[in-house]
């Protein structure tokens, strides 16, 4: 417990140490806090954490997801985003970051294997602000975010699941549908942009290629 939350407070204190540096926002300017870590979600929380460490605000809006997985960051700057909507002349921020101290596994099973090679140590943090005196210094504007939730479907419910192998060692299992899931909810979500970020024209030549397509399946 006590190197894992080490790890957390290394990742995310350093980012938000860049962060500050570069934007040169003060931590009691921060009216909304998003925190995203799948594995490691101790008492108190990640967030709280870090509205100890700034002392931030009282009034605070402060989030902590977990275990959402690679989802999370989408899923946290949706949430930043809805917030924003709500609350005027307001900075927001999202620390994102995935902690697997606890959850390195040390067993054999092959699908609890992969996590080990594919996770370090790493995390983020993204300020967002619907401040107009701050429009002119924002790098992006945020326009759409589309989310698709396959949890009702069993395969991708259990695609990453974390579990005790058969002799009792804990761990993340990734199915082999992973790839197959995760590229149906990437075509969901592009179904979906499409007709917000494409012209007409393009929406009209997709919708006759379409149609051609199908017209020439039908006649093979």
């Amino acid at each position: 417990m006590a190197a894992a939350r080490e790890e957390a407070e290394n990742v995310m204190f350093g980012a938000l140490d860049n962060l500050s540096a570069n934007t040169k926002i003060k931590p009691k300017d921060i009216g909304v806090l998003v925190v995203n870590c799948s594995l490691f979600n101790p008492t108190p929380s990640l967030s709280a954490l870090i509205v100890n460490k700034y002392k931030l605000r009282g009034n605070i809006r402060s989030f902590n997801l977990g275990g959402m997985g690679c989802s999370a960051g989408v899923i946290a700057i949706d949430l930043d985003k809805d917030m924003l909507q709500v609350h005027r002349n307001t900075y927001a921020v999202v620390v994102s970051t995935e902690n697997i101290t606890q959850n390195w596994y040390f067993g054999n099973k092959k699908s609890m294997l992969i996590p080990n090679c594919l996770f370090r140590v790493g995390g983020s943090a993204v300020l967002l602000s619907n401040k107009g005196s701050v429009k002119r210094r924002a790098k992006y504007k945020l326009v759409h975010v589309v989310r698709t939730h396959k949890g009702a479907d069993d395969k991708a419910f259990r695609c990453v699941y974390q579990e005790q192998d058969d002799d009792g060692k804990t761990g993340v299992s990734l199915s082999k549908d992973l790839m197959a899931i995760a590229g149906g909810a990437l075509k969901t979500n592009i179904t979906t942009l499409g007709p917000l970020v494409l012209p007409i024209s393009e929406q009209l030549l997709f919708f006759a290629t379409l149609v051609v397509k199908k017209l020439l399946n039908a006649k093979l």
